[in-house]
């Protein structure tokens, strides 16, 4: 069996190797070289990422225990801010609508972005550019665009929509100044000007499955459905992880299409979390209360982002 000699050069006068000169010794320092050069490479980010998302998470939090007043001088107050919002009912009403809208657009803009996608994959099927095409283009519209156009499509009086449904004898909703329907039709607004991205999305999940494996499976037969949820969706995982903490961070701070629709009418049955954070803190310059408002909602958005990420998980199911 042959032994490794060391060069001249790791031999001390002594005669002996030196120890930072063998195979481990060496194997030690290009690890650690290698994490300093990947450390120098994430320092820009990390300095970026300090700079414009933890510094501002942290000063929101540090303006919301204060009743904030940068003119006339701050006064600490710990966490009064957020034990005057729970006590009041406006508040609970403002979380209740932002979760009763999520709970309508996050499921429609991924039903609705799935089921495009899963249509446009079938290889059957002319005009599938033309298609996606066409179902992409609203979510390359500006929030005010969509707003004021549905806003427009909606009207009782003049809009296209109502005109349509009284026509077939459907009976027409004010849609934008009922209490019951306002939120839902936000949400399906919001859908229709969101699902094309999903859909883009998903469609890239799509392509990045085998189709060996849909063909394996035909033959020790399984169906079309058999296949969807034993195969699709498993591998789909990572895709639809992404689109699905993306629609919860937007359903949750929506904020454009409800102020421009409705303002949060009528009286206060759309408005959200992030309208009411708005109101406080440039309506009522109380920028303490806004800032709980937020934090609260931060806070809202990151551990349900976390428990989507615990839940769907990441790890192939063929494993």
């Amino acid at each position: 069996m042959s032994t490794a000699i060391p060069s001249a050069n790791a031999v001390s006068r002594s005669g002996k190797v030196r120890p930072d000169s063998t195979p481990a010794a060496a194997q030690k320092r290009w690890i650690q070289d290698d994490a300093v050069v990947g450390l120098l490479f994430l320092l820009p980010y990390l300095v970026l990422w300090g700079l414009f998302a933890v510094l501002p998470i942290g000063y929101g939090f540090y303006i919301s225990l204060h009743r904030w007043n940068p003119i006339g001088g701050s006064k600490f107050i710990g966490f009064e801010n957020y034990t005057q919002l729970f006590a009041v009912a406006r508040f609970w009403n403002a979380l209740k609508n932002t979760f009763v809208f999520a709970g309508c657009v996050i499921p429609l803009i991924l039903g609705l972005g799935l089921g495009f996608a899963l249509l446009l994959h079938r290889r059957s099927l002319r005009g599938a550019g033309l298609i996606e095409g066409a179902l992409f283009f609203p979510y390359l519209l500006n929030v005010s665009v969509v707003s004021i156009l549905w806003a427009f499509l909606l009207d009782p009086n003049v809009g296209i929509v109502p005109y349509y449904m009284r026509l077939l004898g459907l009976g027409s909703p004010d849609f934008l100044n009922s209490p019951v329907f306002v939120l839902p039709t936000i949400a399906f607004v919001t859908a229709w000007w969101l699902c094309g991205y999903r859909m883009v999305v998903f469609r890239a999940g799509l392509n990045a499955i085998p189709q060996e494996l849909y063909e394996s499976s035909a033959i020790d037969g399984a169906g079309p459905i058999r296949q969807f949820f034993s195969i699709t969706l498993p591998l789909m995982k990572p895709s639809i992880l992404f689109a699905a903490v993306l629609t919860l961070v937007g359903g949750l701070r929506t904020l454009g299409q409800v102020i421009i629709m409705t303002n949060g009418g009528p009286g206060t049955s759309s408005e959200v979390l992030a309208l009411y954070m708005y109101r406080l803190a440039f309506e009522s310059f109380n920028f303490g209360q806004a800032a709980a408002v937020g934090f609260i909602l931060f806070a809202i958005i990151f551990v349900l982002s976390m428990v989507l990420v615990r839940v769907l998980g990441l790890r192939s199911e063929l494993n």
